[in-house]
């Protein structure tokens, strides 16, 4: 980048052995950035995939870099077969999904319907197990333990009536002196009646015995275990059957979200098909990489632009240049050149193989931050004719104006002298004789100080003999 300067500067006039005498002229004070620039359009569209579940996006067909392209044509299209096939299963599953859903609601109905009952169904168990300890605590248990003894008592009377009955049958036989065979028979079944007799107050009394020791015993501790028992379940029920449902209620809402957000991954997936194919918005030009406001690049799309080449989503991998978008300039400047462009620069811009041809341009932005190298990005306006045949991507020299004044007035550096912080040149009066004169400096263009207050055009200021030579052009 060169930063140039024109300078039209006062003739000279007339050197002795001391120095030389010029005569201000008025002239067009001007100074130059010239930086290189790429064509770049104001409107460029880019691709990039941006999906939300396919992730495999393998070239079928593409089109050409800088191929013109119709509205609607096809420019990149992906191999879909593996999409299909995901697609079809992802659906299958949804209908396998439903089923499972309905289910699982039904089964959260039927939960809150029994619960209800299973608590009333516990306080009811509770209350008959409460009801029937409560029974044999008060009443069931002595009378059974009197109902024991009772029964042994009964069977021991019936003994005894049995043997006082053989006793009298005996006695009254004695007496007839002859026993006949009808007397015979009845005392047998007598004696038969007495042992059965005797066996049942053995057995009573086993039993007597049994129940008192073990049977109601182990009943009084069976009915206050089982009362215990559905205490706890009824108490532990009235904990954990609410909860039971809540958790219940929780798990399906869980599942319904679940099948929610599969069902949106669905329409996704099924939204994700439109990238399959992708399609000129308009008529225009495809271009392989990226453009941006700033610059076109490549940025290694090579590495995969091409059919069965793998585009990573999230990528920019294209761009489309639109039949009705108009080019501008961009390029990029130091901090210090910054800092002497005016924002409203204007200029000219020439193109390699276009000769001296020439192109107004007008700076139209400056980003306000440096990029990663320190440097400024800007923009640029440019004229061109209908016919133009620069594209984007082309190259310019643009040389901007940094700084213009018309009727400029400017001398050399050693005609000037400073001292306590004054300007002051040596002006020859009418009389021939040299004048010490305070002037106000401005600009310093190409080594030579612009006078903004003090001289007049045509008057003539003496310049020491080591003042270097003036030229009108020359580069810094």
């Amino acid at each position: 980048m060169k930063l140039v300067y024109s300078l039209f500067l006062p003739a000279l006039l007339f050197v002795d052995s001391f120095g030389r005498e010029i005569t201000i002229k008025a002239r067009t004070l001007e100074t130059n950035l010239e930086l290189d620039a790429t064509f770049i359009p104001k409107q460029p569209l880019t691709f990039k995939i941006e999906p939300d579940q396919w992730s495999e996006f393998i070239i079928a067909d593409l089109v050409k870099h800088g191929a013109s392209v119709k509205k609607d044509q096809v420019i990149i299209a992906f191999e879909a077969e593996n999409y299909q096939r995901h697609l079809a299963e992802t659906k299958e599953g949804a209908k396998v999904r439903a089923i499972t859903l309905a289910r699982a609601e039904r089964q959260l109905g039927d939960l809150k319907t029994n619960t209800p009952r299973l608590l009333e169904g516990l306080k009811l168990a509770h209350d008959r197990a409460k009801e029937s300890f409560d029974y044999f605590t008060l009443t069931g248990k002595a009378l059974q333990e009197e109902e024991a003894i009772e029964s042994l008592k009964r069977s021991q009377r019936s003994l005894s009536y049995q043997e006082e009955e053989l006793k009298q049958l005996l006695k009254m036989y004695k007496e007839d002196g002859i026993t006949e065979e009808t007397e015979e028979i009845i005392l047998k079944r007598q004696r038969a009646s007495v042992k059965s007799a005797e066996f049942s107050v053995k057995k009573a009394e086993l039993s007597s015995k049994w129940a008192l020791e073990k049977t109601i015993p182990r009943q009084a501790v069976d009915l206050e275990r089982a009362f215990a028992d559905a205490l706890l379940a009824y108490e532990t029920g009235i904990i954990n059957l609410p909860r039971d449902l809540d958790e219940a209620t929780l798990a399906f809402t869980k599942t319904q979200r679940s099948h929610t957000k599969l069902d949106q991954d669905q329409q996704e997936l099924i939204d994700d098909g439109a990238l399959m194919n992708l399609k000129a918005p308009a008529d225009g030009i495809i271009y392989h990489g990226k453009i941006d406001e700033n610059s076109w690049s490549i940025d290694g799309t090579s590495k995969y632009l091409f059919k069965a080449g793998s585009v990573p989503a999230n990528t920019v991998f294209m761009s489309f240049i639109p039949n009705t978008s108009t080019l501008t300039l961009q390029g990029a400047i130091s901090q210090k050149d910054v800092l002497k462009l005016p924002t409203k620069a204007t200029g000219t811009a020439l193109v390699e193989g276009l000769g001296e041809t020439t192109f107004p341009v007008t700076l139209t932005r400056i980003d306000v931050a440096p990029d990663t190298s320190g440097r400024y990005g800007l923009g640029l306006s440019i004229e061109l004719p209908k016919d133009s045949p620069i594209v984007t991507g082309m190259k310019g020299k643009v040389r901007l104006i940094t700084y213009r004044k018309e009727n400029a007035i400017s001398i050399p550096p050693n005609a000037l002298t400073r001292d306590s912080g004054k300007s002051t040149v040596k002006l020859k009066m009418a009389d021939g004789n040299h004048e010490t004169r305070e002037v106000k400096t401005g600009r310093i263009v190409n080594g030579n100080i612009e006078i903004l207050q003090g001289l007049e055009v045509d008057q003539v200021i003496f310049v020491p003999e080591d003042a270097e030579p003036l030229t009108k052009d020359s580069t810094e």
